[in-house]
């Protein structure tokens, strides 16, 4: 399962404009959530009611963040990668040392997704989910290794791994109305874990037309399987090592709205408890936050590491 955990709560300083279709939908969830955690609450939100997995009683008040006190704009690196492509490592390569070289401002993303990434007796591991194939399917043209520069041009637009360097520092210069702040609480004792999250969004520095998308994605490094890679000798690597690989999402992959046509000063703050997979190492992961606008281009961006 790689959605394990449950949109929770939000809250705004406006009205958000939700729609029909919507409304039925979260309706869905509310009911669902209740019948599998029949302890939860119903929020008496100004906006709309919703089922509230993150529970007060256990964990008290969701934590109260202080005005942002970041700027810029921070940088998604999407890596569309695979287990049988020979030309990945390097583009892995560029991505990490546009990581290394703006820490804290740029943030790669390795999505494992495409005929190259499929299992077989000399490449066993599954390494991919339903997020990473709903990325894959967005694409205009769909080759690894290709990657999403902060979704540049929309979510089919792409840039080969020679053009990421020149893109990112462009988007590092570039000015966003949005700061983003994290916040998470690990509980290992509870089930296989609950990991709290919280999430605060400033409009600091302006506005932004249309619907503003929130996705809280799930990364985890230093997982070791085979890939293949050119050039080295044997091209076979059996203990290559994965970094910043996409595992799942709270949110799916494409997020949920958080506000509508915001304007400078507006805030929002979204909850969560997310059930931990087992399978995942706790010390080797992270979460992304994802804002995009109505046609996905990424807003901002921030990620951090759990274990801190």
């Amino acid at each position: 399962m790689y959605r394990r955990g449950f949109f929770i709560y939000f809250k705004t300083s406006r009205l958000l404009y939700i729609d029909m279709k919507l409304i039925q939908f979260l309706s869905i969830v509310a009911i669902t959530t209740c019948i599998l955690f029949p302890s939860c609450d119903i929020i008496e939100d100004p906006i709309i009611p919703f089922t509230e997995g993150y529970n007060v009683e256990l964990y008290g008040n969701p934590p109260v963040f202080q005005l942002a006190t970041t700027s810029g704009k921070n940088v998604l690196v999407e890596d569309f990668t695979a287990h049988q492509c020979g030309n990945c490592p390097p583009a892995a390569e560029i991505a990490e040392e546009l990581a290394v070289s703006n820490p804290d401002r740029v943030f790669p993303l390795a999505i494992h997704a495409g005929n190259l990434a499929i299992t077989n007796e000399s490449y066993p591991l599954d390494w991919t989910n339903e997020d990473g194939d709903l990325f894959w399917s967005q694409l205009d043209f769909q080759a690894n290794p290709l990657g999403r520069i902060n979704r540049i041009g929309g979510t089919g637009n792409f840039f080969a791994p020679a053009e990421w360097a020149s893109e990112v520092a462009s988007e590092l210069v570039s000015e966003t109305p949005l700061q983003l702040q994290i916040k998470t609480f690990w509980h290992p004792n509870v089930g296989d874990g609950h990991l709290n999250i919280h999430v605060n969004g400033q409009f600091t520095s302006g506005g932004l037309d249309g619907e503003c998308r929130l996705a809280i994605l799930l990364t985890e490094s230093a997982l070791i399987g085979d890939q293949l890679y050119y050039g080295e000798d044997p091209e076979h690597v059996t203990d290559y090592q994965f970094d910043h690989m996409l595992r799942g999402s709270v949110t799916g992959a494409e997020g949920l709205v958080v506000i509508s046509d915001a304007v400078v000063g507006d805030e929002f703050q979204s909850d969560y408890t997310f059930n931990w997979d087992p399978e995942w190492v706790f010390e080797n992961s992270a979460i992304l936050v994802v804002a995009s606008k109505e046609n996905g281009e990424v807003v901002n961006c921030l990620s951090h590491h759990l274990f801190e």
